[in-house]
C-alpha cells in the first residue's frame, strides 16, 4: 500500500493578465503550498480495475471525478493492464480555491506511478495533468512558485515564512470556469509578483498583492469582502481570497493575534494552522 499527502494551497496574489490563443486566462500568480492541511490518498493494487473510495460529501460521478480520469489517463498513456483501488480521506474543502481536486489529481500520478512501477518525469505527467486541469502541474513541486500561462509555466523560488494562516470558509462553492466568465478587465501584462520575495522573506505589504477575481466575486458574494474586513480589522498582515474563492485567509505573524480574530468568526467553518515555508528549491519531493 502506498499512502500520500495531498497538500493544499493558497494564492498569494493572483492576476489575470489576458487571454491565451486556446481561450484559456493567462495568469501571474505566486502559489505557495500549505503542508498542514491535506487530503490522503492510499493506493493499493487490483487486477483488473479502477475502484474509487471516498468518504468526500460531494459524491462527483466517477466518470467527472478528478482522480479517477487521472487513473484511466495514466493507464491508457503508458499500456498498463493492472488496476487499483484508490482510497481518499478528503479533508480540503472542495470549490474553496485551495487546489485540493488538483493536488489530488496530482498525489494520484505519483502514487500510481510508484504502484505500477512506472518511470514517470515531472514533464511527462506535467503534460498529462494539464489535460485534466491547469492546476495540477503546480502540484509537483512542493516549494512556492510563480505560476503562469493557464498554469504550465511554473517557477520555483527560495523564500523562508514564519506566521499563521486563519482559513475562513464561508460554505460557498464556486465554479472556476464561471468565476473566469466574469472578468472584464485584465492586469498590466508586465505585473512580476517575483518582487513580493526581498532577501528571501516575503513582503505582505506590497502594493502587487492582489486578487483579481475578488473584485467580480465581492460583488456577487458581499459576505467574503466583509470576512476580508474583518481579518483586516483583527490585525492580519494580509488577507486574501485564494483562487477563485470562497476560502479567505489571514495570514498573522502572531498566534494570539490570530486567534483573537478566529474567536470572531463563529458563523464560519475556520482553522488556524501554522504557515511554516524554510524552501531553498530542491526539486520535487513527495510529501
Amino acid at each position: 500500500m502506498i499512502t500520500l499527502h495531498a497538500h493544499a494551497k493558497i494564492n498569494l496574489g493572483l492576476r489575470i493578465i489576458g487571454t491565451l490563443p486556446d481561450g484559456y486566462h493567462a495568469i501571474h500568480s505566486l502559489f505557495l503550498p500549505i503542508f498542514d492541511l491535506f487530503d490522503t490518498l492510499t493506493f493499493e493494487n487490483h487486477d483488473t480495475d479502477i475502484v474509487f473510495i471516498s468518504n468526500d460529501a460531494l459524491n462527483i460521478p466517477p466518470e467527472q471525478n478528478l482522480i479517477v480520469k487521472t487513473a484511466h489517463l495514466m493507464r491508457d498513456y503508458y499500456g498498463i493492464q493492472q488496476g487499483a483501488i484508490i482510497h481518499l480521506d478528503k479533508v480540503i474543502p472542495s470549490g474553496a480555491g485551495l487546489g485540493g481536486g488538483s493536488s489530488d489529481a496530482a498525489s494520484t500520478f505519483k502514487g500510481l506511478a510508484a504502484l505500477w512501477n512506472i518511470e514517470a518525469d515531472i514533464p511527462t505527467l506535467t503534460m498529462l495533468g494539464l489535460k485534466l486541469g491547469s492546476d495540477i502541474p503546480y502540484f509537483f513541486h512542493d516549494s512556492p512558485c510563480i505560476v503562469e500561462g493557464k498554469g504550465e509555466i511554473i517557477r520555483p523560488l527560495t523564500c523562508n515564512f514564519q506566521g499563521w494562516i486563519l482559513f475562513v470558509f464561508p460554505g460557498i462553492h464556486i465554479n472556476t470556469g464561471w468565476a473566469y466568465s466574469l472578468i472584464e478587465e485584465y492586469s498590466d501584462p508586465n505585473v512580476n509578483l517575483d518582487h513580493v520575495i526581498n532577501s528571501d522573506s516575503i513582503n505582505l505589504k506590497h502594493a502587487d498583492l492582489r486578487n483579481d477575481f475578488e473584485q467580480v466575486i465581492f460583488r456577487i458574494h458581499t459576505k467574503l469582502s466583509e470576512i476580508k474586513e474583518q481579518l483586516q480589522l483583527y490585525g492580519s498582515d494580509l488577507a486574501m481570497m485564494s483562487g477563485s474563492g470562497s476560502t479567505i485567509y489571514g495570514i498573522f505573524s502572531e498566534r494570539d493575534t490570530a486567534l483573537k480574530a478566529q474567536e470572531t468568526f463563529g458563523d464560519f467553518s475556520s482553522l488556524l494552522i501554522p504557515l511554516s515555508i524554510k524552501h531553498h528549491h530542491t526539486g520535487n519531493t513527495q510529501s
